[in-house]
């Protein structure tokens, strides 16, 4: 199985990873594919926007990079595809990882590299739902986690908690998108 792991930079995405990956049961059940890694490190963008100070992805170049490492992994392992990009990548599944709005602020604005604009810009597109709406425009299988109050560990249960389900042919109800609403977070400038 194939999941997308997605969500707004801060969301939890690549610690969640860093947990599956070092942990013992979980890193021979789970193969990790670093799509935002690949993009930087094997230069598959078009250019940069250097005002938003990203990277514009070449979506092309990056599904069919993705494809390979995907045929390269072991069969009866399960993918799980992490980045922000993710969600618009062929997957089985996708989970958003959601964060309140202020609780992202708070988290991107750590981050020595995000000025104050972009994490501005980060937790209004939480607030207006971006990436969940994305995601379900070009998925059937959607769900989403509240990470803001979570611990890491609840938030790795929760993931392989959603997989699990699927790989048995159930729905994880308890994730269905469209329980979040944060649109009164969105800053008007």
């Amino acid at each position: 199985m194939i999941i997308a792991l997605t969500g707004t930079p801060g969301t939890g995405k690549t610690a969640v990873c860093e947990v599956i990956k070092e942990h013992s049961q979980y890193k021979k059940q789970y193969s990790i594919i670093d799509v935002n890694k690949i993009v930087l490190d094997e230069k598959l963008y078009t250019g940069k926007d250097e005002v938003r100070d990203t990277y514009e992805a070449d979506m092309d170049k990056l599904q069919v990079r993705v494809k390979q490492e995907i045929e390269n992994i072991c069969n009866g392992v399960d993918i799980i595809m992490e980045g922000h990009l993710s969600h618009h990548l062929p997957a089985d599944a996708v989970i958003v990882l959601r964060a309140h709005p202020v609780a992202l602020r708070k988290r991107l604005g750590k981050r020595k590299n995000y000025s104050f604009q972009k994490v501005k810009e980060n937790a209004d597109a939480e607030a207006l739902d971006v990436i969940l709406v994305e995601a379900t425009q070009g998925n059937k299988n959607v769900f989403e986690i509240d990470t803001t109050n979570m611990n890491l560990l609840a938030v790795v249960k929760s993931v392989i908690s959603i997989i699990e389900a699927l790989r048995q042919g159930k729905t994880p109800v308890e994730f269905m998108p469209g329980k979040i609403n944060w649109i009164e977070q969105v800053e008007m400038d």
